[in-house]
């Protein structure tokens, strides 16, 4: 009897000491704490050197809204207790930074290496090719500023209607250059749009879209804000940034309207993409669209007075602009013939604001968004549209 009492008892310890984490664990998630979060981020990049000043920046958070507390260390024997908080290396060497946030009862932990160069070391430069073109009336860019231009000069069919600018851009960066005599790139690494976070991890600034001393980019029409970073043989990097703009026109040239009645169709469509993403500077700066017609339309025994107008309907189909109150005598440019009219109109910021698919807001964005312009015959004879152009312009 006392031995079956005895191994009863051996039972019931060895349950209980098997229970004791999964009691604790159950113990922590019923109880009315959890756990805070914690990373970090060092806000300089490229080749870090003794004697820099650095700064962390932890972000951390409590689900039940805890006050935090943060303790540093740096690797090199010194520690911190402020967020955000700065560090001095006083010597080169491989680092090892460790964070750990505390809520008082529970703490979680964040480490980053780094690696720390001489304060004499000779970084390598990074640089990317500028290059700008003349616009499709040859007209020279601006002079000042640094950035890749590119026009597209598209003359279009009379059956194809939906324009769809693209174009392959260089990216060149091979006037990048080793900081020694001795030393050497190893590697180029392109960000194809700094503000995206293409690889998803929270970073914009980390991401890795292409490799290459050059690359053959293909982009539609757009803005792009690019970077590359080159490495050396000794593991330093330095990066450079710079933005590319791909402006697009199409053309089209005699093209047959109907007459103004129901028998007929007096209208003429032409589609565009359009992009404009303010949160992640995508933007398009305007849409220009030009028509010329004859004045007057030959017709049986006397000549007939010809009248069109240009509509733009965003792509939910609402009417955002038209020329019907531009009079017959304004309707002339300085390079309008004497037997032409001549009709412009523009879109800018405004119009895309209030009618991008997310407006009317201060945020509105078309992304991928396709937009319409309709040229209508106001006349009762069918005429002819001598040309008719449709300029996206983003620089």
């Amino acid at each position: 009897m006392l031995m079956q009492m005895s191994r009863a008892k051996v039972i019931l310890l060895a349950v209980l000491v098997a229970s004791a984490p999964i009691i604790a664990g159950c113990l922590e998630s019923f109880g009315s704490n959890s756990r805070p979060t914690a990373s970090f981020s060092v806000a300089e990049t490229g080749t870090l050197k003794a004697g820099m000043l650095l700064h962390f920046n932890a972000q951390a958070s409590d689900p039940d809204g805890d006050d935090l507390t943060y303790a540093w260390e740096f690797g090199d024997g010194d520690i911190g207790q402020d967020n955000p908080v700065t560090h001095t290396y006083s010597i080169s060497g491989d680092f090892t930074v460790k964070l750990s946030v505390s809520d008082g009862e529970f703490e979680t932990t964040s480490e980053l290496s780094l690696t720390i160069f001489p304060a004499d070391a000779q970084e390598p430069t990074a640089a990317i090719a500028t290059s700008k073109m003349n616009n499709c009336d040859d007209d020279d860019p601006p002079a000042s500023g640094t950035y890749i231009l590119v026009w597209l000069c598209d003359d279009m069919e009379d059956t194809d209607r939906d324009y769809d600018p693209s174009t392959t851009v260089t990216l060149d960066a091979s006037g990048s250059q080793a900081g020694g005599s001795e030393a050497w790139l190893t590697e180029w690494k392109w960000d194809l749009n700094m503000n995206l976070d293409s690889d998803g991890d929270g970073n914009k600034a980390n991401d890795v879209d292409a490799e290459g001393e050059t690359y053959q980019w293909a982009v539609p029409a757009g803005e792009w804000r690019v970077q590359v970073t080159v490495y050396d043989d000794q593991g330093m990097s330095s990066s450079e940034d710079s933005w590319v703009y791909v402006n697009a026109r199409a053309t089209w040239t005699t093209i047959e309207i109907g007459r103004n009645n129901s028998a007929d169709n007096p209208t003429e469509e032409f589609t565009f993409p359009l992009t404009y993403d303010l949160e992640n500077s995508h933007k398009i700066n305007r849409v220009k669209s030009r028509l010329v017609y004859p004045k007057e339309d030959p017709g049986i025994g006397i000549d007939l007075a010809n009248h069109m107008d240009m509509y733009t309907y965003n792509d939910t189909d609402e009417d955002i602009r038209d020329t019907t109150a531009t009079a017959d005598e304004s309707r002339t440019d300085s390079d309008c013939s004497d037997d032409d009219r001549c009709l412009s109109m523009t879109s800018s910021t405004g119009d895309f604001r209030d009618f991008c698919s997310g407006g009317p807001t201060p945020s509105g964005t078309c992304l991928g968004d396709t937009w319409t312009i309709i040229v209508q015959n106001d006349e009762q004879h069918n005429a002819e549209i001598t040309e008719l152009r449709i300029e996206l312009v983003y620089k």
